[in-house]
């Protein structure tokens, strides 16, 4: 049940991803299975670095935040801060706009598959 909505999920992305023209993660778009592949280390990790730690890193993060390893991005995840930020238009994070959808699908994926670490 669980998997027929994340399949179900994911078409529906896709094709409004479509709609758009976005890059879409060719491991993503051609095998939605590789799923279960989606880990903190080797694909959340990447983006957090990329998009949020130069924020919510050191002695004074934004908006008291850190998002420095697995256990504090595994935490914002799971009170719905994150999520709710990476995908709010009206107040986004990173704070110059949403990602990508393609990226913000990873934390979906992520979250279905339980928080894999490596």
């Amino acid at each position: 049940m669980k998997l027929s909505k994340l399949i179900f999920g994911l078409i529906i992305i896709l094709i409004m991803i479509s709609c758009n023209k976005a890059y879409i993660p060719e491991d993503i778009m051609t095998n939605p299975a590789s799923s279960d592949t989606i880990t903190y280390d080797s694909h959340i990790n990447n983006i957090i670095s990329s998009n949020c730690i130069g924020c919510h890193s050191g002695s004074n993060p934004q908006g008291n935040l850190l998002l420095e390893n697995y256990t504090q991005v595994r935490n914002a995840t799971e009170n719905g801060t994150l999520i709710n930020r990476i995908n709010n238009p009206a107040n986004p994070m990173p704070s110059n706009g949403l990602m990508s959808q393609s990226l913000r699908l990873h934390f979906d994926l992520w979250v279905n598959n339980d928080y894999l670490e490596n």
